[in-house]
């Protein structure tokens, strides 16, 4: 079976894996470091995001709206800013996001699984796996472990070690694959 991932895709997938993992294991080992950082990721990206809708709110002044895309950059940089003065309580409004986003990652990685299952990819199961582990983490976190800055940092690092690995498993998989190809074809 050809695999559809180049030699540098390989590469960069199981460097991408090997960063990944080793995210994980800081957020493991400092959890309420990584949520706090995390909180700041997140804080900057609304206050880019808001420059981002101004810039387009200008751009587009001429099709109407201007006062709403206005708004809407407004509402971006208040988010910021309250994640920026309050990063700790931030975190359950945090943990709800991601809680959320781990939760649609999950089912989604469940549905590529049970496609790819029907090609006969053996590296289906880790995608089928990494589902599961994120709908779990996800539920978890949407229905029972909020309260914790902590436990937003161990998830993160649960699910980034998971994602590494994975990603490490299937580039190394592919490469497999394809020298059991090359040798049935010889």
């Amino acid at each position: 079976m050809q695999s559809l991932l180049t030699e540098s895709g390989k590469r960069l997938s199981t460097t991408w894996g090997v960063v990944l993992v080793a995210l994980g294991v800081i957020a493991l080992l400092a959890p309420l470091f990584a949520a706090l950082v995390l909180i700041r990721i997140i804080m900057w990206l609304l206050i880019f995001a808001a420059i981002a809708q101004v810039i387009y709110a200008f751009q587009t002044r001429y099709e109407g709206g201007l006062f709403f895309k206005l708004l809407l950059a407004l509402l971006y940089v208040v988010a910021g800013g309250l994640l920026l003065s309050r990063p700790v309580g931030s975190v359950i409004a945090v943990t709800l996001i991601i809680g959320s986003l781990l939760l649609a990652d999950g089912i989604a990685e469940i549905a590529l699984g049970a496609q790819l299952r029907h090609t006969y990819d053996a590296r289906s199961g880790w995608l089928f796996a990494s589902g599961i582990l994120s709908v779990i983490l996800g539920a978890l976190m949407l229905y029972g472990f909020r309260r914790g800055t902590a436990v937003v940092g161990i998830f993160l690092g649960i699910h980034l070690v998971f994602k590494g690995t994975e990603h490490i498993v299937r580039s190394s998989a592919a490469t497999k694959m394809e020298h059991i190809g090359e040798r049935r074809a010889a």
